[in-house]
């Protein structure tokens, strides 16, 4: 399992990966502070989570990824601050990479340094 949190950005370009720069929890050292991507150590159903904050005014367009396919999207966004979560159960093989990028180019991400708005977060359900 894994949960990681602060981006240091207010804003991304289409197709950036959104790197959660501190991780709280990262169980079998899965998922990379320095790329923003979760690497299963293992086969198995997975369950990932992320909740995206926004400013006063803006909206953000994100996404889950895996190996490069895009498997959700969500919007974030509204005229006061806002937060949105998604959360999708994926099989994944070992090797398998899953990660959030954005997927419009917008600015007004809250930098979250604080664990508990901004986060990404996974778990093994079963194997």
């Amino acid at each position: 399992m894994f949960r990681a949190h602060s981006i240091h950005k207010t804003s991304f370009s289409t197709n950036e990966i959104i790197i959660f720069s501190s991780a709280t929890e990262n169980t079998g050292s899965g998922y990379s502070t320095t790329t923003g991507k979760f690497t299963a150590p293992i086969d198995g159903q997975y369950l990932f989570v992320k909740q995206i904050c926004m400013q006063s005014g803006n909206y953000g367009y994100t996404a889950f990824v895996h190996n490069n396919n895009i498997v959700l999207k969500s919007l974030t966004g509204s005229n006061l601050y806002s937060c949105a979560s998604a959360q999708t159960f994926l099989q994944l093989s070992k090797g398998d990479q899953f990660w959030v990028k954005a997927t419009y180019s917008r600015s007004g991400f809250i930098q979250d340094q604080i664990e508990g708005t901004t986060y990404f977060a996974g778990v093994l359900m079963s194997y």
